[in-house]
């Protein structure tokens, strides 16, 4: 493992930006299947986990659901966030060419 040099003023900043983003998800108030798929995105940043969890909850859900749920027009700021996360995953590596 490498170890990156970072500042202090840095390091606070990315602390202050990660309990943002845990303090969010952790408030996210649920009432809905589609916030409950969201939120579980959030704590587990794969669909094939919230299906897992939904099944275990005894929530009939499959995988093409919680991914339209994903994909589609964001409702709030943390289905945003997660939103361009997953789609930044999807993109493909672009080859870098030397």
């Amino acid at each position: 493992m490498s170890t990156k040099l970072i500042t202090v003023s840095r390091a606070q900043a990315e602390i202050k930006r990660l309990q943002a983003y845990i303090t969010l998800v952790e408030e996210y108030q649920v009432d809905t299947l589609e916030k409950w798929i969201i939120k579980e995105y959030a704590y587990t940043n794969s669909i094939a986990e919230v299906v897992k969890r939904a099944n275990a909850k005894g929530i009939t859900l499959d995988q093409s659901y919680a991914k339209s749920v994903l994909k589609g027009k964001p409702s709030d700021e943390l289905h945003k966030m997660l939103r361009s996360g997953y789609f930044a995953r999807l993109k493909p590596k672009k080859e870098r060419i030397y």
